[in-house]
């Protein structure tokens, strides 16, 4: 498969995730458990999934020796996963809790700002630059971001301090994960990297969830089919396919095809619970996609930046 063609399919399956994932409050609000311990079995519950699909590659791989061999977990990838477990279970815990402290609005919106930290961390410590274009469509999908939730029914309620801080905490968090995840990509199979980092993000969250929360076990099959359904919708298909994405498009122009997920969010209120989308909303979206537009790196661009990956440059325009 061409670069370009890699490119797109890699670009539709982002979007595909992004969609996914947008499912994930309402499952969290299904839950019966606290909101660490939800974030655990999400983590917790996908990582048999994992382990499955590493067994059949290394059978595939056995019984099929031309395929190439799955690459030994160096230390530099070993960083990159700790970085993305640590980081996403530390996102988990941080939006998850914004949302006692501040409305699920304002928490979504200060999480949206994750685009601007992965902008931030490449700039300052990986050499990254970005094109007037590249920030023009990250401003725009900001700003229509802003507006769709500001067209909603809920408040933009952010008069807690605390939860203001959780909240740019999860989106910093989420910034961390998305670095974590792409540098990891570029050495491991997807499901590598989805592995360790469901483990990871376990072990974080398990003893976090013990010691601060008394609902940690779902007591009937509706609890346990809200944090199963988390795991598999949102975590293994809808993360499994940023992930597998994230190998072949930048990390800055990932996090803001991201913005894609309150977009998905209200669409799919207004399908499942009957929400009317107001015309706030509509131009929210329609700004988001405009700005993912304009943020799209040009197809030479791309195939230029993935040249430069492999020399291992000092500086390189990211998007």
């Amino acid at each position: 498969m061409s670069a370009d063609r890699q490119h797109r399919l890699a670009l539709i399956l982002l979007i595909v995730g992004a969609m996914l994932i947008s499912a994930s409050g309402v499952y969290v609000k299904l839950s019966e458990t606290g909101p660490t311990s939800t974030g655990f079995y999400r983590m917790f519950l996908s990582m048999p999934v994992y382990w499955i699909v590493l067994l059949i590659e290394a059978r595939q791989q056995r019984s099929s020796p031309q395929l190439a061999p799955a690459r030994p977990i160096s230390r530099r990838a070993w960083a990159a996963l700790w970085i993305g477990g640590f980081f996403l279970a530390t996102d988990l815990i941080a939006w998850h809790w914004a949302m006692k402290y501040i409305s699920v609005a304002a928490a979504t919106l200060l999480a949206c700002t994750a685009p601007i930290w992965v902008a931030l961390l490449g700039f300052l410590f990986l050499g990254e630059r970005f094109s007037a274009k590249f920030l023009s469509g990250l401003a725009i999908s900001i700003a229509g971001v802003t507006l769709l939730i500001l067209g909603g029914s809920q408040g933009l309620s952010m008069n807690d301090g605390l939860g203001v801080l959780l909240g740019i905490l999860a989106a910093i968090s989420y910034a961390f994960y998305l670095r974590g995840v792409k540098a990891a990509r570029d050495t491991l199979r997807v499901s590598q990297m989805m592995f360790w980092n469901a483990v990871i993000a376990s072990a974080v969250l398990a003893p976090i969830a013990l010691a601060t929360e008394s609902e940690v076990i779902p007591h009937s099959m509706a609890g346990w089919g809200a944090v199963i359904g988390l795991a598999m919708t949102s975590q293994v298909i809808g993360q499994g396919l940023i992930g597998w994405s994230m190998a072949h498009l930048s990390a800055a122009f990932s996090s803001v095809t991201l913005l894609m997920t309150p977009v998905a969010s209200a669409v799919l209120a207004w399908i499942t619970l009957g929400e009317t989308l107001t015309a706030l909303q509509i131009g929210g979206g329609v700004a988001v996609l405009v700005g993912i537009v304009l943020a799209k790196p040009a197809a030479r661009q791309t195939a230029a930046v993935t040249a430069e990956d492999a020399a291992t440059p000092s500086k390189r325009v990211a998007a």
